[in-house]
């Protein structure tokens, strides 16, 4: 029980009883089952908008990824780095910068590799060299990177030039 001191007009302070209703508190069965269905209402479609998400930041990530190793790859023919050709080479779920003629004859010791999702396909592409000195590709090509329906394409032109 819980007291409440009241003010009497002239005779002071006087306690007044007050008394509470002890119903139960809580949640019924009912009420819990339907929050449980709303939130799983809720979730699903955001799961499946989450997945093409990170799909697509994926593809979208594999593109730059591989359009700065073909860069980087020419400006090192051009200028010269370990005197020789440098090349890419994309073997799903990996790419890798190398340092030779081909991939097969390349020197591992300069080698540069990358993990990629291994849920990206590039197709077309295999490896691009790049001539020392002129930075010229090999192959010029249009290559599509694709992920669960999600695609981006780079070109590489005959003169070596990278672009989206």
């Amino acid at each position: 029980m819980r007291y409440v001191m009241q003010k009497k007009p002239s005779l002071g302070f006087t306690p007044i009883k007050l008394r509470f209703n002890r119903s139960k508190s809580g949640f019924t069965l009912i009420e819990l089952l339907l929050v449980v269905t709303i939130m799983l209402a809720i979730g699903a479609p955001s799961s499946i908008f989450l997945s093409n998400f990170l799909t697509q930041n994926a593809v979208s990530g594999t593109q730059t990824r591989l359009i700065n190793q073909l860069r980087k790859a020419q400006m090192y023919a051009v200028i010269g780095k370990q005197d020789g050709d440098w090349g890419v080479r994309f073997a799903s779920p990996t790419m890798t910068l190398f340092q030779g003629n081909t991939f097969a004859t390349r020197n591992p010791a300069f080698d540069e590799i990358f993990t990629e999702n291994p849920n990206i396909t590039i197709s077309g592409f295999s490896e691009i060299i790049f001539t020392k000195t002129t930075g010229l590709p090999n192959t010029f090509n249009t290559y599509t990177i694709t992920g669960n329906g999600n695609s981006k394409q780079i070109t590489v032109n005959s003169q070596g030039v990278v672009s989206r």
